[in-house]
């Protein structure tokens, strides 16, 4: 049974993802296929949700982005953006998520 990945652990590979990208910005669905292969999730992290189309890990990458009340998310921190009118949404790293990568 493989170790559960951490929502702090996505989201440290999530800016440094965002930091490769030319114009910084990734869409979710983008972020999950890079994340995906970064982690290569297993165990419970890597099952499908009862009724969802979606894995455990699929579902901790969107929680980190798009619940922007979590005061552990990535853009409730401050560290990117979300912009969901762009179609797809894109998230896009911000200088203190640049900052926040860098210190590491």
């Amino acid at each position: 049974m493989g170790q559960r990945i951490s929502e702090e652990e996505i989201l440290v590979e999530s800016l440094r993802l965002l930091t490769e990208q030319d114009n910084k910005k990734l869409t979710t669905t983008e972020l999950i296929k890079l994340l995906s292969s970064s982690f290569n999730p297993s165990g419970r992290d890597a099952e499908i949700i009862e009724g969802r189309s979606d894995t455990f890990f699929s579902q901790k990458v969107r929680n980190i982005i798009s619940h922007r009340n979590n005061p552990n998310g990535i853009v409730a921190r401050g560290l990117a953006t979300y912009n969901p009118s762009s179609r797809p949404g894109t998230l896009t790293i911000t200088s203190q998520g640049e900052t926040y990568i860098s210190r590491l």
